[in-house]
């Protein structure tokens, strides 16, 4: 349990981490640029992210922003295809990329005397990807592939996919970032150039850097590197979805060793600024062994042998996800009387001031250790900075400590009612999973 000694101990020991300042600038295109110096080591973490993700899709082109990403390692105007790959290795770092619902991230960790070259890349990518249509065709069967992986061939997967399906009608989070299979087969090369020339602008982008480095000597790189682009005319839309108006039930057969059960509530989107309090909710219910429904479901009456969840922070209007996978022979009945009961206990104020104040206390904790490391602190500073929201991120600590009990209770209240539930009950089959593997090779990102 993190106490006021565990705190002064972290402080003594990571001083620089958790008193990092962050430098914001932008320049005359509408680039974002956030710098944090900190560490010792020469390492640095370099991270840009394009605020295009399969929010900005439609019907046809779903899991285009997904297959982009793929693209921008197979060359540009002035780097070969896997220059950025090979290079990395080369200076004993690590890189990779992924698409999220709301944006879309490259990074990349690796020594700072390499910072130079990387930017060069990701600024080359920026506005010059060749997009040979023979690497696309190849690429698309290595994403088709990731889609039988990750949702086709998976029930976890599945479970998280067809759960967006049911609780959004309207909304563009109705599909998650792989897309749906049919538009993957029928993307076009040309499909995703509209695409990249659309959203792939240094006004919907934002650059990243965490650790050692000489401040003075980055930002003249980045304004030499992407300073020379143009500013680009970003439309943008996106389908809000409107109010649940009944409960969603869906019961499913699919190949599984056990029986799982998934449960979804809409939550407001990011600037309601509500996050704090379903952080909250989230350390009392999953946080460890002995939260209020891994306590009751697995420890005490031995129904499930595991269940987590949580919120998704969206740029609109998401969900709060619950995942459970029952032990052999439980009824989905008994699962979700003890969900619903504990959920009503929320609503009803029925939870002990211990649970509520180790949570807080755990939320802070966590946003702490969120800075340990250059590479974890680009990550969570990258995704806030996607979705604008920096400040929030800076701000989070007080923000945990000012919610209330009264809190809790008002947005239990507000979220968890039958009426905004979406659950799937996944009943196992026996069966092969799905092997109509593409004869490729590729890494999966």
């Amino acid at each position: 349990m993190l106490n006021r000694t565990n705190l002064i101990i972290i402080i003594l020991l990571f001083p620089s981490i958790l008193f990092a300042r962050i430098i914001h600038f932008s320049l005359k295109n509408g680039l974002d640029v956030y710098l944090c110096k900190m560490g010792t080591l020469p390492v640095v973490s370099i991270n840009v992210v394009y605020r295009a993700g399969c929010k900005d899709e439609h019907n046809g082109i779903t899991g285009i922003a997904h297959m982009l990403e793929h693209m921008n390692y197979r060359g540009s105007k002035h780097f070969k295809d896997g220059f950025i790959e090979r290079y990395v290795i080369l200076n004993g770092g690590e890189e990779n990329a992924m698409t999220s619902f709301d944006y879309t991230r490259y990074y990349a960790v690796v020594n700072n005397k390499a910072l130079p070259t990387i930017l060069r890349v990701y600024a080359d990518n920026m506005e010059y990807l060749t997009l040979n249509r023979k690497k696309f065709l190849k690429e698309r069967n290595v994403v088709y592939q990731e889609r039988l992986w990750r949702v086709d061939n998976s029930p976890d997967g599945y479970l998280y996919y067809l759960l967006h399906e049911l609780a959004f009608l309207e909304s563009q989070y109705r599909w998650t970032p792989i897309g749906f299979a049919s538009d993957i087969l029928s993307w076009t090369r040309d499909d995703v150039y509209r695409f990249y020339k659309k959203y792939y602008a240094p006004n919907n982008a934002a650059v990243v850097i965490c650790g050692n480095f000489d401040i003075k000597r980055v930002k003249s790189l980045i304004k030499k590197y992407f300073g020379k682009f143009r500013k680009k005319k970003i439309k943008f839309h996106f389908n809000e979805e409107p109010p649940q108006k009944g409960e969603r039930i869906a019961n499913l057969k699919f190949v599984s060793s056990n029986k799982k059960l998934a449960m979804a509530f809409h939550i407001p989107p990011l600037s309601d600024n509500s996050t704090p309090v379903l952080d909250v909710i989230t350390y009392m219910l999953f946080s460890r062994e002995n939260s209020i429904l891994k306590k009751k479901l697995i420890r005490e009456k031995k129904l499930c042998s595991s269940i987590y969840g949580g919120n998704e922070e969206r740029l609109h209007s998401g969900l709060y996800m619950i995942f459970a996978t029952l032990n052999r022979g439980v009824k989905f009945k008994r699962v979700e009387k003890v969900i619903w009961q504990e959920l009503k206990n929320l609503k009803e104020g029925k939870f002990s001031d211990r649970d509520f104040n180790f949570s807080k206390k755990r939320a802070i904790y966590d946003y702490m250790y969120s800075k340990e490391t250059v590479e974890d602190l680009g990550s969570v500073l990258s995704f806030y900075a996607a979705l604008n929201r920096v400040e929030y991120f800076e701000n989070y600590r007080k923000l945990i400590e000012g919610v209330k009990r009264k809190d809790i209770i008002n947005f239990a209240r507000k979220i968890f009612n039958r009426t905004n539930a979406t659950i799937i009950h996944l009943y196992p089959k026996k069966g092969k999973s799905i092997n109509i593997t593409p004869n490729i090779s590729g890494a999966l990102r």
